[in-house]
């Protein structure tokens, strides 16, 4: 008994002791000037909208420079901030090592679509449905999606907040579901080209190859109207021959209507 309380209490000291070592080594850490800032820039989808020259340019003109400065929390909490709020990052870690690094890792948003609507403004959706502008010298390889799309642009608006009150966005969350579909797909998101929204709200699509025009309906049944447009490209047209139709009507259930 006597032996476990012993064990115990060098264990509780041991511990106590760890503690106050590491809040020592992290407030000395503190106190050490930067050495060098490291700014790792990741794109899962592989798009570069703004690199770590950009980020570095920032950095400069909000604090001059970081490198041989002292930064505390506040600092590093002001600098997290002023990363996250540039509209292509999806987020951002701010840290300081040991060795006097002051590390930036930030992650891009990845776009999904394109959006050009009514008013010709353009914006990408990204694929958890909030809205980033365009980057000035690059343009991301992406779905587009034009014609009767009456929503404005407003910066780090998510769409699928939208509410029956509100049919602007309603019209995007179509869409979004729409190109959610194409974009998981790999067959379909290396055929689907362009997305075309009707005054109606309707969508019609448009293959890479431009043979013909696909109407779609609504974005309600999408996997079984896929399935069917799927089984008469493999069982009908790889034998008809892929210009034979110019337009393929996929909107009703169970069937398929083809005009010339």
């Amino acid at each position: 008994m006597i032996k476990k309380i012993i064990y115990v209490l060098l264990s509780l000291a041991l511990f106590a002791g760890l503690v106050l070592l590491l809040g020592f080594t992290r407030g000395n850490n503190m106190q050490n000037p930067v050495l060098q800032m490291d700014i790792k820039v990741q794109s899962r989808s592989g798009n570069h909208f703004i690199g770590p020259g950009h980020i570095r340019d920032l950095v400069i003109e909000h604090f001059d420079t970081l490198e041989g400065r002292h930064l505390d929390p506040a600092l590093l909490r002001e600098l997290h901030g002023i990363i996250v709020n540039i509209d292509h990052i999806d987020h951002a870690k701010v840290y300081r090592t040991i060795n006097g690094q002051l590390k930036l890792d930030i992650t891009l948003r990845d776009p999904m679509i394109r959006i050009i609507n009514r008013d010709n403004q353009s914006f990408y959706l990204d694929t958890h449905g909030n809205m980033f502008p365009l980057a000035s010298g690059y343009s991301a390889r992406v779905l587009l999606a034009t014609g009767s799309i009456p929503a404005a642009y407003s910066p780090g608006q998510h769409i699928l907040s939208a509410t029956d009150g509100e049919p602007e966005k309603q019209v995007l969350q179509g869409l979004f579901k729409l190109a959610t579909y194409i974009y998981e797909d790999s067959f379909w998101n290396a055929f689907i080209d362009h997305i075309m929204v009707l005054p109606n709200g309707k969508f019609e699509l448009i293959p890479k190859n431009g043979v013909h025009t696909i109407q779609f309906g609504d974005a309600t049944y999408m996997e079984s109207k896929f399935d069917r447009l799927r089984a008469f490209y493999i069982h009908g047209l790889s034998t008809l021959g892929w210009y034979q139709y110019s337009r393929i009507n996929v909107e009703f259930n169970q069937q398929i209507i083809c005009s010339k």
